[in-house]
């Protein structure tokens, strides 16, 4: 170690210049519940770089993860039940979907929020996230209704 370098803890966030924008990570988990998966992972992405999370790389993995397990779930839910000869079993297999999405999000917000409840004791600035859900559900509801498209609608719900 150089001088003045310091000492090092691996588990500190380092926050950026985004910081002022940082909320707590229940503001993406109310915003995945109300705006849709991909509205919430990508706040927890913005959120983890404000708050300068030594986690990071895992979320964005996480996020990489979800997406791709999004755009794999429906397909091979239905290939599957078309195997077992049950496509109207469909609707009942979205409950794994469902699952899917609030588990990665769970995921991203117990890596998270470790780093910001170190980022909150040192004094970092927080700000409400409610206005930023409430506009994420209305412009996920705007995009929903523009587009008739069932797997659409299902990957912004």
């Amino acid at each position: 170690m150089s001088r003045g370098e310091g000492y090092l803890i691996l588990d500190e966030p380092r926050p950026s210049g985004l910081a002022h924008y940082a909320v707590n990570p229940v503001w993406p988990l109310f915003g995945m519940m109300f705006a849709g998966a991909w509205f919430g992972w990508l706040w927890f992405l913005f959120n983890g770089q404000a708050i300068g999370s030594p986690t990071r790389r895992k979320e964005l993995l996480a996020v990489l993860i979800g997406f791709v397990g999004l755009a794999a779930l429906p397909v091979l839910l239905y290939a599957v039940l078309k195997q077992l000869h049950w496509p109207a079993g469909f609707h009942y297999a979205l409950v794994v979907f469902a699952c899917w999405k609030v588990g990665v999000c769970y995921w991203l917000y117990f890596l998270q929020s470790r780093s910001f409840e170190l980022y909150e004791y040192y004094g970092g600035a927080l700000r409400s996230g409610m206005f930023v859900v409430i506009g994420g559900y209305m412009l996920s509801r705007a995009l929903a209704d523009a587009h008739s498209s069932y797997y659409l609608r299902l990957l912004l719900s």
